[in-house]
């Protein structure tokens, strides 16, 4: 079967639970964590961030997949609101509420590439990726 356009947006991103997202300029989210985390070359440095930073390294995609979905869940408030963008195979950026986070975390981390997952208020931070980090800030100061 001989495929056409955009493998990403035209089956990934068609499907549920991601059919219905909000797409987003990827380029605001990166512009912002450049502006205000610090950044060697085109990586987080992690040792220079400030506020509470936790770090796990886990070798298992499902365990990985598993804890990510649930850092993120427990930080999303009612009415907030989720972006994510991808360092990599995404098209654009998305952008999602509580009510199916689990499910549409779950999917994009199927992608492989690295995750950047935002609370809307820049309130915290979690970033996944493909070489089994998990990153979470927390930093009600960004906004």
């Amino acid at each position: 079967m001989l495929m056409t356009g955009n493998y990403w947006e035209e089956t990934v991103y068609a499907a549920s639970p991601l059919g219905e997202l909000d797409r987003s300029d990827m380029s605001v989210v990166f512009d912002w964590i450049d502006r205000n985390l610090p950044v060697t070359g085109t990586k987080i440095d992690w040792r220079r961030v400030q506020g509470q930073h936790a770090h796990w390294r886990i070798d298992d995609d499902v365990q990985l997949a598993s804890k990510a979905s649930s850092e993120i869940c427990q930080r999303i408030r009612a009415g907030s609101i989720v972006e994510h963008v991808g360092d990599g195979l995404s098209p654009y950026g998305v952008r999602f509420a509580g009510r199916n986070a689990s499910a549409v975390v779950g999917a994009l981390l199927e992608i492989p590439e690295h995750h950047y997952f935002l609370a809307k208020d820049r309130s915290w931070i979690v970033v996944v990726t493909t070489e089994g980090d998990l990153d979470v800030v927390d930093q009600p100061h960004f906004k």
